[in-house]
């Protein structure tokens, strides 16, 4: 009965965290009065908390808000019943800086620099507490430069396609290098090299399938991108949450 209590209640509580910090920060760069996700308008606590239409745009609040919240809590039911890497509130915080970026990279295709700024000193902290000071340090410019590598492939590739001069597609943005750094600092080396495995082959899955039902609906477009953070923290979700210690 306690663990069903605490997952409902820190559950709740980090799921209306992500949603909250995944409204005011693409909007202000910094934590603000609640806001509606669709046209940047403060909300009241109350209207924001009972998911009430934005009294501006008319809007009601997106899908994503529910389904956060009912994650949230899976997830800290899961922290408690199996063994993961890092102790409860550790492995709480991390989730809720994950959900953060991937939620706004997924709806605004940006990572912040002031969320990889926050997540770069809380998971240097955890790393040095985890793999000591070389096994972070090491993460972190490993995940750096294989990132950054990739990166200017990635650029490489659009110049050598016939249409690249008329798209402002990015194979990676560089956002996406400065995720990968600090998720270093937090896995470590050589584990980071594993979360970055994971995170091609779950990628490459993702856009098989979606090539797929593009082509049977018949809207697939050559120029299509998807948002890359969700992968690459699902490489580091995996080895953290998933995979026993």
């Amino acid at each position: 009965m306690l663990i069903i209590w605490t997952s409902l209640t820190i559950g709740l509580l980090g799921g209306i965290l992500i949603n909250y910090l995944a409204d005011c920060l693409p909007h202000r760069r910094r934590p603000t009065k609640p806001l509606c996700n669709h046209c940047g308008m403060s909300l009241s606590l109350q209207s924001y908390l009972l998911l009430r239409q934005c009294p501006n745009c008319q809007q009601r609040r997106r899908v994503r808000y529910i389904v956060v919240i009912l994650i949230s809590i899976w997830m800290v039911f899961w922290i408690q019943t199996f063994p993961v890497r890092m102790n409860f509130w550790l492995s709480w915080l991390v989730f809720v800086i994950f959900g953060v970026i991937t939620v706004i990279d997924i709806e605004y295709r940006v990572i912040l620099f002031e969320s990889v700024l926050v997540s770069a000193l809380v998971f240097a902290t955890i790393g040095f507490a985890r793999h000591g000071i070389w096994s972070t340090l090491f993460g972190g410019l490993g995940g750096y430069l294989v990132m950054f590598f990739l990166y200017w492939l990635g650029k490489l590739i659009l110049k050598i396609k016939s249409k690249a001069s008329s798209s402002n597609e990015e194979a990676l943005g560089f956002g996406d290098v400065n995720l990968f750094t600090v998720l270093g600092l937090l896995l470590g080396f050589p584990a980071i090299f594993v979360a970055l495995w994971i995170a091609i082959f779950s990628a490459g899955i993702f856009s098989l399938a979606l090539v797929l039902r593009m082509l049977i609906l018949r809207q697939y477009r050559s120029d299509m991108a998807i948002p890359y953070a969700p992968f690459l923290i699902f490489g580091a979700f995996t080895l953290l949450y998933l995979i026993r210690p």
